[in-house]
């Protein structure tokens, strides 16, 4: 292929420069090449470099370079004697250009973007058979896709039985366990150390803010629910943010720079950790929430800023608890609930205690791990 036959190259003081046969040029600085070389000797056989980085010679040069059969560049390295074969599929693959590097991205992109939802959230609540993503890698790929795209999903038929949800985490994962345990059981409680184990309705929030880092994944699973109410409220907090970005973009601001402190107590525990309320990436784009009312510690930040600070997290609540932006459903004996814990807020409506019972068994566990294999499952779908 034209792309990958090498016309000829070129030295400067600390770059060459590769002209290659459908008309495009290439830059290597001499320090990325020698970092990078695909050796033996630079990268063992695990995929993992070899060589330290930080060793190197920031001005290393050539001694030799030799160009053979248009196809591979042999260097010779003047300050350490080290010798790298790069094939030209290997350099046009690392091109550091603008257009190469988007054309890698494409090619090489598994995942779709994500979805924001409201409450007309078109396939209704993402969900498949525990039978199924068992026994068919298929079924597995097609509900963890759902949890990646929409950030909750749904999973059917799980074995009443505890320990089921540490089990269906190991499917995709590790549990993540804190001080509440591996497991832990959504109930009432006479003295409960969390108002989740209360029959009180809890409005959306994220769980654990108060963690560095949080847990990403949240699962529930069913037990018992004789009771009337108790239904289990969603929302997309990144569909929130965006339209609160737009409609207040002053307070969005606020929320998004000005840090508060979340802080969870018992007896023997003291967790707590600062962070602002939305997380913004290096792009300055939304890439995780952190809203939790019980958790969330007066304010400590400069007094003149207090009312306007207020106006936006009550106006950043209000639409929360909106119910345009809602879905709910009620979790039934054998459903297990999974939420990425830093875009989908949850929450629930109050039920009556005394009706009979409602238990759900929780546990953590990390989206890294979800990301992992539902990229080796893909990767094997293309392949087959």
């Amino acid at each position: 292929m034209d792309k990958y036959s090498i016309v000829s190259y070129s030295e400067v003081k600390n770059a060459l420069t590769i002209q290659w046969k459908d008309g495009h040029a290439s830059i290597f600085y001499y320090i990325y090449l020698r970092d990078n070389c695909p050796s033996a000797k630079n990268i063992h056989e695990n995929g993992q470099k070899i060589t330290e980085t930080a060793h190197l010679d920031a001005d290393i040069r050539p001694a030799h370079i030799e160009l053979v059969q248009n196809d591979t560049i042999n260097i010779l390295w003047e300050q350490d004697g080290h010798q790298s074969e790069f094939p030209a599929r290997w350099l046009r693959n690392h091109c550091l250009s603008k257009q190469e590097i988007e054309k890698r991205e494409m090619k090489n992109r598994l995942f779709d973007p994500i979805e924001l939802w409201d409450n007309t959230l078109g396939i209704g609540v993402p969900q498949a058979e525990y039978q199924q993503i068992i026994e068919d890698d298929i079924s597995l790929t097609v509900w963890l896709e759902y949890i990646r795209r929409y950030g909750f999903a749904v999973l059917n038929n799980v074995p009443v039985q505890n320990g089921a949800v540490a089990e269906v985490a190991c499917l995709f994962g590790y549990v993540r366990e804190t001080n509440y345990g591996r497991i832990y059981n959504d109930k009432t409680s006479l003295h409960p150390n969390n108002l989740t184990y209360t029959s009180l309705a809890l409005s959306p929030r994220t769980e654990n803010p108060y963690r560095d880092p949080v847990p990403t994944l949240q699962l529930l699973h069913c037990l018992h629910n004789q009771v009337q109410g108790g239904d289990t409220i969603v929302v997309d907090g990144f569909k929130v943010a965006a339209a609160f970005r737009i409609k207040y973009p002053y307070l969005f601001e606020l929320l998004s720079t000005v840090l508060v402190n979340f802080r969870f107590r018992d007896k023997e525990h003291w967790i707590e950790r600062k962070a602002t309320i939305i997380g913004l990436d290096s792009q300055k784009e939304v890439h995780s929430l952190r809203f939790n009312n019980r958790a969330i510690q007066p304010f400590e930040i400069e007094n003149q800023l207090i009312p306007l600070f207020y106006k936006a997290y009550q106006t950043f609540a209000r639409m929360l608890d909106d119910p345009t932006f809602q879905v709910k459903f009620k979790m039934m004996p054998g459903q297990l609930f999974i939420a990425d814990n830093e875009r989908i807020l949850h929450g629930r409506t109050s039920f009556d205690s005394k009706q009979g019972k409602r238990h759900l068994q929780g546990t953590y566990a990390d989206r890294d791990g979800l990301l992992s294999k539902l990229r080796m499952l893909k990767k094997k779908q293309i392949s087959d």
